[in-house]
């Protein structure tokens, strides 16, 4: 029973949900689920490469960086890195902020 309040709890955790809906790419976009603990050293060394190669998006420390963490998120919610071009930008911030955390961690 314990186990299943932890699992839920933990799904529950990943769960984005926007400030309100948006479309993208025909469909109605009303939540993001972020599972960072499925990614692996793969994806940030491939998101790295990404932000090596868009000098506005240089910072000194990666993690610091918008478009570095909303690389990092979509792949943790395996949506396009293009779908926060049209999401609110109060969604972008919160999403950008908790990618920042989980790099800082």
């Amino acid at each position: 029973m314990a186990n299943e309040k932890n699992t839920a709890s933990e799904a529950d955790e990943r769960v984005y949900t926007l400030s309100r809906p948006f479309d993208f790419e025909g469909e109605t976009i009303t939540e993001l689920t972020l599972d960072f603990g499925r990614l692996v050293g793969d994806d940030l060394l491939k998101v790295d490469k990404i932000i090596a190669g868009d000098s506005s998006a240089q910072s000194f420390v990666k993690a610091l960086s918008m478009p570095y963490q909303l690389h990092i998120a979509a792949l943790a919610a395996n949506k396009p890195y293009e779908i926060f071009a049209k999401m609110p930008a109060k969604d972008v911030s919160k999403i950008a902020l908790r990618a920042q955390s989980f790099l800082l961690g």
